[in-house]
């Protein structure tokens, strides 16, 4: 299959950039190559949640009718749900 790709420029944390190139030199697969791969992953993966979500066109509020969308061992869940937790544990 040809895809028609189109240049982007990203900001990367550094410690992942690092992370990118180790695995490159072992995997003998470049940086780029690892961030293509990875970003054509999550919009597929993106894409299936929204399908799952049956999320109509234009809908200003699309994140929140996301909420609880994605399942974990046949579970929904709600990630944000206890996020003050996360952040205020010592």
């Amino acid at each position: 299959m040809y895809k028609i790709m189109k240049r982007y420029q990203v900001y990367l944390n550094q410690h992942s950039v690092s992370v990118l190139d180790e695995f490159g030199e072992h995997s003998k697969i470049s940086r780029s190559q690892l961030i293509r791969l990875t970003i054509d992953q999550m919009a597929e993966n993106l894409a299936k949640i929204f399908a799952a979500a049956k999320i109509p066109p234009g809908n200003k509020y699309m994140l929140d009718s996301l909420v609880g969308a994605i399942k974990v061992k046949g579970r929904r869940t709600n990630f944000a749900q206890n996020i003050d937790e996360i952040y205020l544990a010592d």
